[in-house]
């Protein structure tokens, strides 16, 4: 494992771009060739670039003139480099927001009782979503509208699973379970897409059949279009609530009630042009609808499960972790080894570090260990070790 030296990984919070040789300025004066510091070979600006002589270089199949080169090169470093000063910005900020973070003693309870309203709202319009597609799947007899009764009925029993699971979570017996039972949510999230997979291509069949037959005819009248319109609305207005909120749990309600919203306004208009034109729209709608929300839970299922066999933590989340571990103390030498890998939604941390070999083991454990719960404080951390060593070995 690669040594990481105090000084060389120390970040500059107060980082100036305009101090950076390689400028916007100077890689534009190269890419025309006005610069000769920066193309290194003289100016090769004497005349523009005719797009018919680069494309008979290109249909001659021989090697660009150097200018077209430059040119290339230039534009390759100028989105590189923007791409790098976005990426920077970017982790200073989290470095402020980590700063804050573990700075303050008290976490904030007002932001976990609004998510927790939201969900409970969204868990009240799923409850009413389900009786009125009921309603208006017996009304209009449209397989369409049907599929988000499914839709629905298994956004219930999803919830009421992850319920079951959290509440196990939570309860867990810390002898049985030393580290408690926070993968239990990743394996209530595979048990929920396999649920939905499973009711949605039951109801792709069934529209299958449909179309073989021909035995569909939905009849969309006012008061079916009226109820799916009703809670399309409760849905995006709640949706737009979650969003303007911008906390985790709360994006992911947002983003499940748009998928809600745009499956009820397909199905409405799948069921409506089979009724008045196409009769085999709406089986066939109902089966691009329950393909559909297959494949976004197999695709999400599919997201957790390198999470749960110990994929490595993101480059960001690594930069945080060294960042705080480097301004932590004084008396860290160095950084040896540092391993951050996931075995459930949040990661764990290996951290060594290097102090001098005289200092006692009071000093070493009250550096270490106020570094153990700093780094626990961060959201995606679930458990964080802090060893300290005397040299440098990479061990």
């Amino acid at each position: 494992m690669s040594s990481f030296r105090k000084g060389y990984l120390h970040s500059n919070a107060n980082f100036d771009r305009s101090q950076d040789k390689f400028t916007k300025e100077s890689l534009s004066a190269y890419s025309l060739g006005t610069s000769e510091e920066a193309a290194g070979c003289g100016s090769l600006a004497a005349a523009p670039i005719c797009p018919c002589e680069e494309e008979k270089h290109q249909r001659m199949n021989l090697r660009p003139a150097p200018q077209v080169m430059y040119q290339r090169q230039a534009m390759a470093m100028l989105f590189l480099m923007d791409l790098y000063y976005e990426q920077q910005s970017r982790l200073l900020q989290l470095y402020e927001k980590d700063r804050k973070l573990y700075e303050s003693k008290e976490q904030d309870e007002n932001d976990d009782r609004e998510d927790s309203l939201l969900m409970h709202c969204c868990l009240a319009l799923t409850i009413l979503s389900l009786i009125g597609n009921l309603i208006a799947s017996i009304l209009s007899g449209s397989l369409s509208i049907l599929s988000t009764f499914v839709d629905s009925s298994m956004d219930l029993l999803c919830s009421a699973v992850m319920n079951v699971c959290l509440r196990l979570v939570g309860k867990a017996d810390t002898f049985n379970y030393p580290r408690g039972r926070q993968r239990l949510e990743y394996v209530g999230i595979l048990i929920c897409a396999i649920l939905m997979a499973f009711a949605n291509v039951t109801m792709a069949m069934q529209a299958f059949n449909n179309v073989a037959d021909e035995s569909s005819k939905p009849e969309m009248t006012f008061v079916t279009t009226t109820i799916v319109a009703v809670q399309t609305v409760l849905k995006g207005l709640l949706s737009w609530i979650c969003y303007r909120r911008g906390s985790p749990s709360s994006i992911v309600v947002a983003m499940d009630l748009r998928n809600d919203v745009v499956t009820r306004i397909s199905a409405v208009v799948f069921a409506y042009i089979g009724d008045e034109y196409w009769r085999l729209a709406d089986p066939i709608g109902a089966i691009l609808l329950c393909s559909l929300i297959a494949l976004s839970w197999f695709r999400h299922a599919l997201e957790y499960i390198p999470h749960l066999v110990g994929k490595r933590a993101e480059q960001e989340q690594l930069s945080r972790i060294l960042k705080i571990a480097i301004d932590h103390d004084p008396r860290i030498r160095c950084l040896d080894h540092v391993m951050v890998y996931h075995t459930g939604e949040k990661a764990f941390v290996e951290l060594h570090v290097v102090m001098d070999e005289k200092l006692t083991l009071k000093v070493t454990h009250d550096v270490c260990h106020p570094l153990e719960k700093k780094l626990q404080r961060l959201e995606f951390v679930e458990r964080a070790f802090v060893h300290c060593d005397y040299c440098c070995d990479g061990d």
